[in-house]
């Protein structure tokens, strides 16, 4: 039988992805990221090396990543990575939960879903599904597949059908973090206000640019993605004229990813920020500017992350992220 742990960090802000990674690597071998804040253990090796049952080693994975990095952990555990991931998503941080398989609460919790969560299901699929009265996983897996093919398509009816039914023959395929930073915020409750929106990203700027500039790592793209209050996203992503470590750039960059989505009351749950295409800041060419302000401010950054560094994250940061605002 095997035993998969689906670990999702809370406010992996400044945290170094390959670090977490190595850490998790001490357990099992078999790590596949999920970017931008999660990893996907298999553990059934390691359950007899530890001599611990899948909950005593979800904890042991839980209190390493906080003894060494400070971040929580919400953890989901099961016999597939479908199992594991659904129950990460009902966990708050610093939670765990394993879903022991043939137990009957399992099934219960698995038939109680709501159906967007299984993987495949999008928001539209979803819609349609309503119209059909089917809102759980359990009114799904109990619907007739010839009725379930005629709403969503042959193979698609054929792979959700046995999801709803709790099977999923997918294997955790060991991966290491991509090439690119990654910083996410989540909100405690569904953001309508432009303005915190902005905020946020800024706020995942500096935190891009000052992860960057540590690394010694410039970037040449940028992407932004939104999770809305449905679980769907929408992504924009913007290659740079020249490769930067620079906030201010990193900024106005996603300010402008973000207007271009130009959107009217959406109800936002999430928003990610990732920098790719990286390089070596030594081998990095930056065109000077006539701009007072913009060379000022390059100046001026290697002395906030040299007193971030010393002091503790956020010891200077922009004056309007002062105020608190997000749980991310």
């Amino acid at each position: 039988m095997r035993s998969i742990l689906h670990v999702r960090l809370h406010r992996p802000t400044f945290a170094v992805y390959g670090e977490v990674f190595g850490a998790l690597g001490d357990i099992t071998p078999a790590v596949q990221a999920l970017p931008p804040d999660s990893a996907l253990l298999d553990v059934t090796g390691a359950l007899g090396y530890f001599r611990r049952t899948p909950e005593g080693l979800a904890d042991l994975v839980a209190t390493r990543l906080m003894a060494r990095f400070g971040l929580l952990a919400a953890i989901g555990g099961g016999d597939s990575p479908l199992m594991a991931g659904l129950a990460a998503d009902t966990c708050a941080p610093g939670r765990i939960l394993v879903l022991e398989p043939h137990d009957p609460d399992t099934a219960r919790f698995l038939r109680s879903r709501p159906v967007q969560a299984l993987p495949g299901i999008g928001p539209k699929l979803g819609r349609d599904l309503g119209r059909y009265g089917i809102t759980t996983v359990g009114e799904l897996a109990d619907l007739p597949l010839t009725t379930l093919q005629r709403i969503a398509g042959t193979s698609t009816a054929r792979l959700l059908h046995a999801r709803a039914c709790g099977h999923d023959p997918r294997t955790v395929a060991p991966s290491g973090p991509p090439a690119s930073i990654t910083a996410t915020r989540r909100f405690d409750a569904d953001v309508l206000d432009p303005h915190q929106a902005r905020r946020t990203l800024l706020d995942l700027a500096v935190d891009l640019g000052a992860r960057l500039r540590t690394g010694h790592k410039t970037s040449r793209a940028v992407e932004l993605q939104i999770t809305y209050a449905d679980r769907s996203t929408t992504t924009r992503s913007r290659t740079l004229r020249e490769p930067t470590a620079h906030t201010p750039a990193l900024a106005d960059t996603l300010y402008t990813a973000f207007t271009s989505l130009a959107l009217q009351r959406a109800r936002i749950r999430a928003i990610s920020a990732r920098v790719a295409q990286l390089a070596d800041a030594r081998t990095a060419v930056t065109q000077l500017t006539f701009d007072r302000t913009t060379e000022d401010r390059r100046t001026l950054e290697p002395v906030i992350d040299k007193a971030n560094h010393r002091w503790g994250t956020g010891t200077l940061r922009p004056a309007s992220l002062t105020v608190r605002h997000l749980s991310a």
